[in-house]
C-alpha cells in the first residue's frame, strides 16, 4: 500500500543529482561532498553525503512541489562536507565551504530532453565541475538499472511532531527533520524533510527507504528534529529509536529531548508499511495511477511550444513618444518585453528546440531583409519569411529590440492571419507530440473580429491554446467575449466541440504586475491541455528509466 500523502497545489516531483569531474579544495585528501538545494534563499534539501569521490552520484533525491504557475528558480550548491556549519546559503561573504554552484529554474531542468540537465557548476567566474540534475516522479530509485525483483525490505513512512518545543520568540518554529543510521559513535543522514513553517505540529511529506540503508549496522534510528532560521538551524530535540519496537511492537510515538534533556515534544509516526522481500525475484511492475496528469504527459515527452504574434498599429505611439508602449529603455522592459520574458519563458523551457516564430501585424515594416510600402498584418519580425523562429526566449528579444526602431506604426488591428500561421504551426506540432501556446500581443480592440472567429474555430481540434494580452488603457470589451466558450459556440457548427482554449488578460487587470498575470495565464494551461488529451483519449508516453550518461 502507498503512502498517502496530503493533497498539495502542484505536483511532487524528485531531483537526482550527480556530479562530475569536482575541483579537489584538500590536495592531501578527495573532500567528502554533499549538495544543497535552494529556492531563492529558502532551504530545499539536501544530499547524503558522498565520500572521498570527485565524480559523486548522490542516492538521497531532493523532493519539491512543482507548480507550473509559478516561477521557482533553484541554486545548486556542492559543498565541502567537513567544513559545512549551517544550511544557510553560502555567500560571498561564506565562501570556506562551497566547492561550486549553479543556478537553473524548475521548469527547465523538468522541460530538458528526458528531464536530464548538465550544467557547469561555477566559482567566481571560474568552471570548478559539472552538476547532472535528473528530475522525476518516481521516488528514490537506482536510475539506469533494471529491477528484477525486490530483495531488501523496503519502508514507507511518514512522520509528524506533537507540541514540539517553540524557538522563536515572535513567531512558531519551522521545523524539519533529520533521519540517521546509527553505526557505533558515528551516524551517516539517510534522509532529511521539507522545513514546514510557522507550526509546532507538523506533518512532513512520507519518503521511503530500505532496512539495509537505515539499520545495516544497528538497528537504532537517531532523529533530530531541527528549528530552520537562515542563521543556522537550532535543534529543538532528538530522539534515538529502536526499530524493533516499531516493527515488532507496533510502537508510533516517541519522547524528544532537548539538548540539555527537558521535554522537546513528541515525534509520532502517521503511516507506515514494511514490504518484506518475495521469497522468489519476481519483476516489480508499477502501477500506472488511474487518472494520469498534466507532469505525466510533459515529462513522458510531450512538449510545448510558443508561436507570437506583436502589435505595431499607431495608437501604440511611436517610439519617440514618452508614452510610447514600444519604447526601447536598455534599464526597463517595457510590456510586450515583459510578456514575453515572463510567461513566454515559463512555455518554452517545455520545447526542445526552443524556436518560436514571431510575427509582427499593424506596422509597415523597413528591415533590412523585409520592407513594405504598406501596413503588413503579418510580417517575420527577423525579417525572415522562409524561417522566422527566433532562438529561445533571448533571441525574441533581440529580435524585437533590432525590429521596433525600423516598424512604421499604422493599422488597422487585424490578427486573423497572425492566427492562421499559429494554426499552421500547431497543425505541424501535433504530428510531433507537441501542444502549441499562441500568445497575441495587443493595445486595441480587433478589427477582423469574423476573419479571427473562423480561424479560432479551426484552432479547436489541435493541441493548442491561446493567450491574448491586453497592453495599453483599451477597455478591451470585445475581446474579452473570447475568453468565454458560450461566446464561440454561437459561431460554430452544429455538432463542434468548442474547448475552452481562449484566455484573454489585460495588464490593467492585475495593476500591471507581470508577475501576477502570468501565474494567472499559466494557472489555465494545464487544465486546457489536459482537456485536449480526455476528449481525444489520449494517453501518456510512459516514462523510461534514464540513466545520466545520457547528459554527457
Amino acid at each position: 500500500m502507498d503512502i498517502l500523502l496530503p493533497q498539495t497545489q502542484g505536483e511532487l516531483v524528485y531531483i537526482y543529482i550527480s556530479a562530475r569531474n569536482l575541483r579537489n579544495l584538500d590536495h592531501s585528501n578527495i573532500l567528502d561532498f554533499r549538495c544543497r538545494v535552494y529556492l531563492k534563499d529558502d532551504f530545499i534539501g539536501e544530499t547524503e553525503v558522498s565520500k572521498s569521490t570527485l565524480d559523486p552520484d548522490f542516492k538521497q533525491p531532493i523532493p519539491i512541489m512543482y507548480k507550473f504557475n509559478k516561477k521557482q528558480k533553484l541554486i545548486f550548491q556542492i559543498v565541502d562536507a567537513d567544513q559545512e556549519l549551517s544550511n544557510q546559503l553560502i555567500t560571498q561573504s561564506n565562501q570556506a565551504a562551497l566547492v561550486g554552484s549553479c543556478k537553473q529554474p524548475l521548469a527547465k531542468l523538468m522541460g530538458a530532453r528526458n528531464s536530464l540537465s548538465q550544467l557547469n557548476l561555477m566559482k567566481g567566474d571560474e568552471i570548478v565541475g559539472n552538476i547532472i540534475i535528473h528530475v522525476s516522479k518516481k521516488g528514490p530509485q537506482v536510475i539506469g538499472q533494471n529491477q528484477q525483483g525486490s530483495k531488501v525490505t523496503e519502508i514507507k513512512w511518514r512522520w509528524a511532531g506533537v507540541k514540539l518545543l517553540d524557538l522563536d520568540f515572535f513567531t512558531k518554529s519551522d521545523p524539519f527533520a533529520k533521519f540517521y543510521s546509527v553505526n557505533g559513535d558515528q551516524i551517516d543522514l539517510i534522509h532529511q524533510t521539507e522545513i514546514i513553517k510557522n507550526n509546532l505540529n507538523p506533518n512532513w511529506m512520507g519518503w521511503e527507504t530500505t532496512e539495509e540503508q537505515a539499520f545495516k549496522n544497528s538497528k537504532k534510528l537517531f532523529v533530530e528534529i531541527m528549528d530552520y532560521d537562515k542563521l543556522g538551524s537550532q535543534q529543538i530535540g532528538h530522539v534515538t529509536i529502536d526499530y524493533n519496537e516499531i516493527k515488532n511492537d507496533k510502537r508510533t510515538e516517541f519522547p524528544l529531548l532537548t539538548p540539555q534533556g527537558k521535554n522537546a515534544g513528541t515525534l509520532k509516526i502517521l503511516e507506515l508499511t514494511i514490504i518484506e522481500p518475495p521469497i522468489q525475484a519476481t519483476e516489480i511492475v508499477q502501477e500506472e495511477p488511474k487518472d494520469p496528469t498534466f507532469l505525466d504527459y510533459l515529462m513522458g515527452g510531450w512538449q510545448m511550444s510558443l508561436s507570437i504574434g506583436i502589435d505595431f498599429t499607431f495608437s501604440n505611439q511611436p517610439i519617440t513618444k514618452p508614452d510610447s508602449l514600444h519604447k526601447i529603455d536598455p534599464n526597463k522592459l517595457n510590456y510586450y518585453q515583459q510578456a514575453i520574458k515572463v510567461i513566454g519563458g515559463e512555455i518554452v523551457a517545455f520545447d526542445y528546440d526552443k524556436e518560436v516564430p514571431v510575427y509582427g501585424f499593424g506596422g509597415t515594416p523597413k528591415l533590412p531583409t523585409y520592407t513594405k510600402n504598406t501596413m503588413d498584418d503579418c510580417f517575420p519580425l527577423n525579417g525572415n519569411k522562409d524561417s522566422p523562429s527566433c532562438q529561445d526566449i533571448k533571441g525574441i528579444l533581440d529580435a524585437y529590440v533590432n525590429a521596433v526602431p525600423q516598424i512604421v506604426f499604422s493599422g488597422p488591428t487585424f490578427i486573423a492571419n497572425v492566427l492562421s500561421k499559429a494554426h499552421l504551426f500547431a497543425v505541424e506540432n501535433a504530428k510531433k507530440n507537441i501542444y502549441t501556446v499562441a500568445i497575441i500581443l495587443t493595445d486595441g480592440q480587433i478589427e477582423d473580429q469574423d476573419d479571427a472567429i473562423k480561424v479560432l474555430l479551426q484552432c479547436q481540434n489541435l493541441p493548442m491554446s491561446i493567450v491574448i494580452i491586453g497592453v495599453g488603457d483599451e477597455n478591451f470589451k470585445y475581446m474579452k467575449q473570447f475568453d468565454d466558450p458560450k461566446f464561440l459556440k454561437k459561431h460554430a457548427k452544429e455538432n463542434q466541440i468548442v474547448r475552452d482554449i481562449i484566455q484573454f488578460v489585460s495588464y490593467q487587470d492585475f495593476k500591471n504586475d507581470i508577475e501576477q498575470m502570468s501565474s494567472a495565464v499559466l494557472d489555465q494551461l494545464p487544465k486546457q491541455f489536459m482537456d485536449y488529451m480526455h476528449i481525444n483519449n489520449i494517453q501518456p508516453v510512459k516514462m523510461s528509466s534514464v540513466h545520466i550518461s545520457k547528459a554527457m
